[in-house]
């Protein structure tokens, strides 16, 4: 007799099917069948959880999202000094945009024509995910700002130029650009702490790991 499973354990499982399809297959060569097939359930039950493919990449956006947002917070509070947490977030940022070649940039290369509308190319996870990494940014530039560490006047819009920086670091963005990412890392790094008021040059990197 096969185990019953909650509700959270189906979703995890379609969630899990989709995001192994989705990095080995891409997004347009995986259909829904595939998906269910792999999950072993039928159609029906997984429009009880989703209601399309596109729905199961936002929830996956989301899931991604929360990840490197509690990443990103871990780093910060992991260094002692305050110009320190924000090189450590610079560098978390530097290793997701540039270790992750699989899932992620399935994920956040694929736009809904159908769920975005020409004024927004955002599909709705996209933007949620974008939401929870900037909100974890201005989470460190806050806490820095109260002890008097940062001198930011708008943390909210700082924390946006922030994460938008770092998108830098993807090199589907820089394909024509000859930088070394150790030059790239260390200029984000100065230009970043610049944003908050420090004067002080961020420490030159060392050798740089993909590790997460």
């Amino acid at each position: 007799m096969s185990r019953y499973r909650s509700a959270d354990e189906r979703r995890a499982q379609l969630m899990t099917a989709g995001a192994e399809l989705f990095t080995n297959k891409g997004f347009a060569a995986t259909t829904l069948d595939d998906i269910t097939r792999l999950a072993g359930v039928s159609k029906g039950l997984f429009y009880q959880y989703f209601p399309s493919k596109e729905g199961l990449v936002f929830a996956l956006q989301e899931k991604f999202a929360a990840q490197f947002a509690t990443d990103l917070t871990a780093a910060a509070a992991a260094c002692a000094d305050w110009p320190g947490k924000l090189d450590a977030v610079v560098l978390t940022c530097f290793r997701r945009f540039t270790g992750d070649r699989g899932l992620p940039g399935v994920l956040f290369g694929h736009v809904s024509g159908d769920a975005a509308d020409s004024r927004d190319p955002l599909a709705p996870g996209h933007r949620a995910a974008h939401r929870q990494l900037v909100d974890a940014i201005a989470a460190v530039l806050g806490a820095g700002v109260a002890a008097g560490a940062y001198q930011v006047d708008d943390v909210e819009a700082t924390a946006l130029l922030f994460f938008t920086t770092v998108h830098a670091f993807a090199p589907v963005l820089r394909p024509d650009i000859d930088m070394a990412d150790d030059r790239l890392l260390r200029a984000t790094q100065q230009l970043v702490r610049g944003a908050v008021g420090l004067t002080t040059l961020a420490s030159t990197p060392g050798p740089i790991s993909t590790t997460h």
